[in-house]
């Protein structure tokens, strides 16, 4: 069993298709999407609220964090598996680096359902274009 879960993350990771590919479709936690007008990302953190996520931008990074804990109540501690404890904590850290015409003021960031959804406006940005001759 073992040897399949190795397998299943290796595939995850490197992005090869092996026989269990057709079982079921394997994508990362995250996407990001780079158009003309803004950069758009999507990280999946599913059982955290808005309260345990913070995005922030620090010089051109962005960063999200999310840290969830639970603690048990003591009903649910006796109900439970007897020895296991009743505490549980997830921690969820990103860095990124952003382009350099992202409007970093102008960040927008939603999380619904377990999904967060940042968007990064661009700035139009008339690029010159010298050509230099070869000699």
């Amino acid at each position: 069993m073992l040897d399949t879960v190795d397998r299943l993350l290796e595939e995850a990771v490197s992005g090869q298709r092996g026989p269990a590919a057709s079982a079921g479709e394997v994508r990362a936690p995250w996407e990001i999407r780079e158009e003309e007008d803004a950069v758009r990302m999507r990280f999946d953190m599913p059982g955290l609220t808005k309260e345990e996520v913070r995005v922030a931008v620090e010089d051109d990074v962005l960063v999200i964090r999310g840290e969830r804990r639970h603690q048990a109540t003591g009903a649910e501690e006796e109900g439970g598996g007897g020895d296991w404890s009743g505490r549980s904590s997830s921690t969820y850290s990103m860095r990124l680096l952003l382009p350099d015409d992202c409007e970093k003021e102008k960040i927008q960031a939603e999380l619904k359902n377990g999904v967060l959804t940042v968007t990064a406006p661009r700035s139009k940005v008339d690029r010159k274009v010298i050509e230099v001759a070869i000699e």
